[in-house]
């Protein structure tokens, strides 16, 4: 090996080694989300618009969420066998929903909706109804019937065949409709709250004041949760440490980031698990149907030779996504850390209108 050859030997080491302790920076901070406020758990992709070229894996991302997971909602609120199965059923969970979209979206139903390769013939309505035996020997009729496979299968179908405990992870966190609040009065200090954590009646917080100029029990009526507690530190009226107020803003925000990230790791494996094409065109549809944010499946589903590309983009910006959103060049293709090329959606527009010798409009 001669000098050139080992200093560009040398500097590919320094470069990977470099990558790799921000790749492990980055995961750690991953793993110690604070739990205090649904602001410091928000998803990195809420306000995203450039990437690192450094390939960001998706199921390093799934891992991430289990082992946050374990930490914030299992470790010392099971047995150890519990703290064992837990995070196994919750990763099996996150793969079910991930199949489910499969079987009610086949590859030949996503290419019909968005194509971007060569279609098949075949149709899963005729699949599921008007070619099935044992549904026409049901309906004692030869004739088709008119059903759509995506409907019957819906979103509802599915969560209510799932067991009671893992349809949980689908419904809505909702305050509790009361709260006492720790105090150093001789009456009861509580609010009561619509599920949404709204105030529809205080009690006796009038004794936390001196200025009675104000009537807090009336004031705090039809305020947020949080507005009561800003209010409360704002005018130095002090509550006991860990009270019953913040803990339960705390518990509401943590399990609205659990289920939330949940639907967040159905979508990177319906990503991954797809392929190149397939995978983030069903993931797109998993996000419309799960208010999702679609630029993830954008980001991450720019194959270069894909015929559909354009296509795919068009539905994205037609869903409300930017031209300036960066996106990930041939992810499926490339292995873990490996640093990608990047192009932008306004790009990808330009290239390919370029090739057809158009412009794209408004």
């Amino acid at each position: 090996m001669n000098i050139k050859e080992e200093l560009i030997k040398l500097r590919n080491e320094l470069l990977a080694r470099r990558d790799m302790e921000e790749i492990k920076k980055q995961e750690e901070k991953e793993q110690n989300i604070p739990n205090d406020t649904k602001e410091s758990v928000k998803d990195e992709y809420t306000t995203f618009r450039k990437i690192d070229s450094r390939l960001r894996n998706l199921d390093d991302k799934v891992d991430n969420y289990i082992n946050w997971y374990f930490n914030n909602a299992v470790k010392g609120h099971y047995t150890p066998i519990g703290e064992y199965n837990e995070p196994r059923s919750m990763r099996d969970l996150i793969e079910k929903v991930a199949v489910w979209y499969e079987l009610r979206y086949p590859k030949y139903e996503v290419n019909r909706l968005m194509p971007g390769s060569s279609e098949e013939r075949t149709e899963i309505n005729d699949v599921m109804f008007n070619n099935n035996q044992y549904f026409n020997d049901m309906l004692n009729s030869s004739n088709n019937v008119n059903l759509n496979w995506a409907d019957f299968y819906s979103k509802e179908a599915f969560i209510k065949s799932l067991p009671s405990d893992e349809q949980f992870m689908f419904r809505e966190v909702h305050y509790r409709s009361n709260v006492t609040i720790d105090a150093n009065v001789p009456y009861l200090v509580r609010l009561h709250f619509t599920p949404d954590g709204i105030v529809d009646n205080a009690e006796n917080f009038n004794y936390l004041i001196k200025d009675k100029s104000t009537d807090l029990d009336s004031y705090f009526v039809g305020k947020h949760i949080k507005e009561v507690l800003q209010y409360l530190r704002s005018n130095n009226i002090s509550l006991n440490p860990n009270n019953n107020l913040e803990e339960e803003i705390k518990w509401h925000d943590k399990w609205v980031f659990l289920k939330d990230e949940f639907l967040n790791c159905v979508m990177y494996r319906i990503i991954e698990r797809g392929g190149n094409r397939i995978g983030p065109r069903r993931a797109f549809l998993f996000a419309k149907e799960f208010n999702r944010n679609i630029d993830i499946p954008m980001m991450y589903g720019v194959d270069t030779s894909d015929p559909g590309l354009k296509l795919f983009v068009d539905e994205y910006i037609k869903a409300g996504g930017s031209i300036d959103l960066i996106c990930y060049e041939n992810y499926s293709k490339s292995k873990k850390n490996e640093m990608l090329s990047s192009v932008s959606v306004g790009e990808i527009l330009t290239i390919k209108n370029r090739s057809k010798g158009r412009q794209y409009t408004k």
